[in-house]
């Protein structure tokens, strides 16, 4: 995309939790990363509904290099990330080099509205109100003590504790489920895909995950069928579904 000089002067690093940039500011960069994983929130803080989360390769913020408008979504590093910031007349100049790059610009951008569209469509009431992602059919974890239920959003949930040193909050919090810590912050991920339900362990989880007692290896995603008994370190869920 552009010459290692340039990828070193332009690389910004960001630490797990840190704020990228916020809903409402003006800019005129985008960014693509070189490492690690960003989650765009539609909020202007780092929690609540969020829209995509985007790996290595990966660009955000391109709006601002077609015109001066503020950010539509707070950008959050998930780890350690690397990215190259680049501003509208480096782009510029990298079309004139490689018009291929412009091609792939609008590629991205015509299938981010294709799924705009789709997201649209299925929210729409019918009255041109666009009401707020529910959860999945009604899909949450139930915790055994507290009785509290904690919905899955429809599209997944990261499963944690808060981290007041970062301020990142993971979907479903469960800090106040667990007064011995035994639950990492970024501890699992519950996956939906066609209306089935995935539990995968977070890297680096010392206290386990665990689907009707069996522990989870790393990288195993586990189905998980209403009722399941689901427990993440020493915190025990079950897994309900309407």
């Amino acid at each position: 995309m552009a010459d290692s000089s340039f990828i070193d002067q332009s690389k910004l690093r960001f630490r797990e939790g840190e704020v990228i940039y916020t809903k409402g500011d003006h800019a005129q960069q985008m960014h693509v990363i070189l490492t690690g994983k960003v989650r765009l929130y539609t909020s202007d803080k780092p929690q609540g509904d969020w829209t995509e989360e985007l790996a290595k390769g990966e660009f955000f913020g391109e709006g601002s290099l077609l015109e001066a408008t503020p950010r539509t979504f707070t950008a959050v590093a998930l780890e350690d990330t690397e990215l190259i910031a680049i501003t509208r007349g480096t782009f510029l100049r990298m079309i004139r080099q490689n018009p291929e790059v412009s091609v792939k610009m609008m590629q991205r951008l015509a299938q981010r509205n294709r799924e705009l569209g789709s997201r649209v469509e299925s929210s729409d009431d019918g009255k041109g109100q666009k009401p707020k992602p529910a959860p999945t059919a009604g899909s949450s974890l139930v915790s055994v003590i507290t009785g509290k239920r904690y919905p899955i959003n429809s599209h997944g949930a990261l499963v944690g504790r808060f981290d007041p040193a970062t301020g990142l909050h993971p979907d479903i919090d469960l800090t106040d489920e667990d007064p011995n810590l035994s639950i990492s912050r970024r501890h699992a991920r519950i996956l939906c895909e066609h209306g089935r339900f995935f539990i995968v362990e977070e890297p680096g989880v010392t206290n386990g995950t665990y689907v009707k007692g069996d522990r989870l290896q790393a990288g195993d995603a586990r189905e998980t069928m209403p009722g399941d008994r689901v427990g993440f370190g020493m915190v025990v869920m079950f897994f309900e579904k309407q």
